[in-house]
């Protein structure tokens, strides 16, 4: 296993050093002049103000010895300061990061603990009542647009039933319960959402395995359907689901806009969009660096794990 973990944890490491290169040039690629947001209408009338900022701010150095400090400062934590708000940008991230992993977290172990047992459902009773149910509600799921389905559990856990509220973000150090409360909704947009691709990745996984000789081997022995599916086909089963719920994980990093807004939740989308209206080029960078750090972190933990659970992907070969 140590092999397997320092193989991938190398390419992690190779990833996100490319990655660091990719956002700094992209960044520098992106139309508008940070000066002239930051300054305003002073920046037409005052060239003297343009040029000192300019400099504060290193703009005026080539490209490269640009990186070479923006990198040094990186490897100290530093991010930089937001250009609107003059914030330290690694503060704001601090604070959004945990927020957005929380509401993924949370969302995706919604997928997980609906979609995994539906796609057992939908993979033991093919052709009978209770598997063309379960593949039904695994459809309706993914079909519904998230906002859709943000909207209709609104109207029904807040308006109607009053159960919990419609938006809005409570810090657990405030209030656990009503930050608890104010997850439940958005969590679950994202969780109905995603359940319907987890239920059906697994009833494709799981009815090929179920044919595989070794479940096969368990059933002639004598153990029971339901026994032979949980110990022998499931666990081979949930490998490519595992694969897809940390794709999906990496996706909502930087694609939980519409929830976010929708429930008013301060995560790292919403930071990311308002910095690229504002052309607030060092929160973009931080943002968008953040989101590649978190999305390789993810990959690397979802290799280790398929690499428990099948030890043949942890050959060199695989």
């Amino acid at each position: 296993m140590l092999p397997f973990l320092f193989r991938r944890l190398a390419s992690a490491i190779v990833t996100l050093a490319l990655a660091t290169g990719v956002v700094f040039i992209a960044i520098h690629l992106l139309p508008g002049d940070p000066v002239a947001i930051m300054l305003g209408d002073q920046a037409g009338s005052d060239p003297v103000a343009v040029a000192r900022v300019r400099a504060q701010l290193g703009l005026d150095l080539p490209l490269g010895t640009q990186f070479t400090h923006w990198a040094g400062a990186l490897a100290r934590g530093d991010l930089g300061v937001s250009l609107r708000t003059g914030e330290p940008v690694a503060d704001e991230l601090a604070r959004r990061i945990p927020r957005s992993l929380e509401l993924i977290g949370a969302g995706l172990l919604v997928a997980v603990l609906l979609g995994v047992p539906l796609g057992v459902v939908a993979a033991r009773s093919r052709g009978r009542l209770a598997g063309a149910a379960a593949s039904v509600v695994a459809v309706a799921g993914f079909s519904a647009p998230v906002f859709v389905l943000g909207i209709l559990l609104v109207l029904l856990f807040s308006l109607a039933l009053g159960w919990l509220p419609s938006s809005g973000f409570v810090a657990f150090s405030d209030d656990p319960v009503q930050h608890l409360l104010a997850l439940i909704l958005p969590s679950l947009t994202i969780g109905l959402n995603f359940m319907g691709v987890v239920a059906r990745m697994t009833r494709a996984s799981l009815s090929d395995v179920m044919g595989r000789d070794y479940v096969k081997l368990a059933r002639a022995k004598g153990l029971p359907r339901g026994k032979a599916i949980l110990r022998h086909a499931l666990p081979n089963a949930l490998v490519p689901v595992i694969a897809i719920v940390g794709v999906r994980a990496g996706n909502l990093l930087g694609g939980t806009v519409i929830i976010e807004a929708l429930f008013d939740w301060p995560g790292l989308s919403s930071l990311l969009v308002s910095a690229a209206f504002s052309r607030d080029y060092p929160v973009i960078q931080g943002s968008l660096l953040a989101i590649f750090a978190l999305f390789i972190l993810i990959s690397l933990v979802i290799d280790l794990a398929q690499g428990f659970v099948d030890p043949r992907i942890r050959r060199p070969s695989a």
